[in-house]
Order: C-alpha cells, then sequence, then structure tokens
C-alpha cells in the first residue's frame, strides 16, 4: 500500500494561469442562446463560464445571496460530533476522541465550514490545504483555501471526477491535499445538480 506524506505547497501553486485568471461576467449581455451555450458547455464537462454565471447570479441579486446567506450560516451554528463506527475497537475510539479535538481546535473552523457550504448553490466546493505542519508528532494541515469552481472541470468514467484545469484532460486532485464536498439539489451528473442551475 503506497503512504502518502502531506504535500508541503498548495498543488495549484504551479498554476499560475488559473491565479491570474480574471472572473469573466457571463451576465453582462447574456442572451437566451448565450446561457443555453454555457449550460450545454458544463455538460460537457467544462465548467468555468457555469461556474462564472452562478458567482455573478449571487453577487448581483440581494434576494439569491441573502437566502444562500441564511443557508450556509445555519449549517456553521448546527452542533457537530466525530463519532466512532458501531462496534469501534479502542483504536477506532481514540482516533475519533483525536480528531474531535483537533477539529475543536481549529480558531477557523467556522471559516472552513462557511467555504464548504458554498456547494450548496454551485454543485460542490473545493478546500485546499495550504501545506502541513507537525505539531506535537501529527500532520496538521496549516489552512485551508476556498478556490473558485472556475477552477475546475469535471471527468466521467465510472464516476464523475472533480479536476484541477490545466493539462489535457485535468489534473487530478492530489490526496491529502483537498477537501471537497459536493451538495446535489437533485439527482443526476454534478454539473446539472447545483441549485443555481
Amino acid at each position: 500500500m503506497r503512504r502518502h506524506r502531506p504535500r508541503a505547497t498548495p498543488q495549484t501553486a504551479h498554476l499560475t494561469a488559473l491565479q491570474r485568471e480574471l472572473q469573466a461576467h457571463p451576465t453582462r449581455g447574456l442572451t437566451p442562446s448565450r446561457l443555453a451555450t454555457i449550460l450545454d458547455a458544463a455538460e460537457q464537462g467544462e465548467l468555468t463560464a457555469q461556474c462564472e454565471l452562478f458567482e455573478d447570479m449571487e453577487e448581483k441579486d440581494g434576494h439569491i445571496m441573502a437566502e444562500m446567506g441564511k443557508r450556509r450560516r445555519a449549517v456553521q451554528g448546527l452542533e457537530w460530533q466525530i463519532v466512532p463506527p458501531d462496534n469501534a475497537t479502542k483504536a477506532e475510539k481514540d482516533a475519533a476522541a483525536t480528531l474531535s479535538s483537533l477539529l475543536d481546535g481549529l480558531d477557523d473552523f467556522d471559516d472552513l465550514v462557511f467555504d464548504l457550504t458554498d456547494a450548496i448553490g454551485k454543485g460542490f466546493a473545493c478546500l485546499e490545504f495550504d501545506g502541513w505542519q507537525r505539531t506535537d508528532g501529527t500532520w496538521l494541515p496549516r489552512s485551508a483555501v476556498h478556490r473558485p469552481q472556475s477552477w475546475f472541470q469535471l471527468v466521467r468514467g465510472l464516476r464523475q471526477e472533480i479536476r484541477l484545469r490545466g493539462a489535457a484532460g485535468g489534473e487530478p486532485l492530489q490526496p491529502f491535499g483537498w477537501i471537497v464536498h459536493t451538495h446535489r439539489a437533485k439527482s443526476g451528473y454534478l454539473e446539472r445538480s447545483a441549485l443555481f442551475r
């Protein structure tokens, strides 16, 4: 079994083109024909314009932003706990207690939850670990940074896979580098399951 060592730098550090990319605003001059083109492209795995459209919708429509804010803050306010599996071994119980303690000690846990709930409207949210550090013998992420959905593409296979845009076919997300939350407002392929769709 291959073990993965946490990355010292974020996977996206070498993707400077994505980092310099300015968002297009597809709602400017949006026509029914242009909207159909954006939605069709998303169904082919090219999400950039659809993600930018969703961002515009949330930013420009006060009602959408207010309703999404209510949902996202409601999730932040929920009580949570890490529970070991049924019939857990001592090691599993200890691991659950350790993880619970680590998460409870994170200063930015509420921000992390808020960023992950961006998936409610847009179908998915990806947070990249900004490197790892060793604390008391345990590897911990330094922070998790929200990456715009427009940085990603979808690849269909046995399962749909979210990949970074870049190389042909996209770049698979590195193990131990990401937290990915998918949120389906309806059943079906991820690009069609977003609430904003």
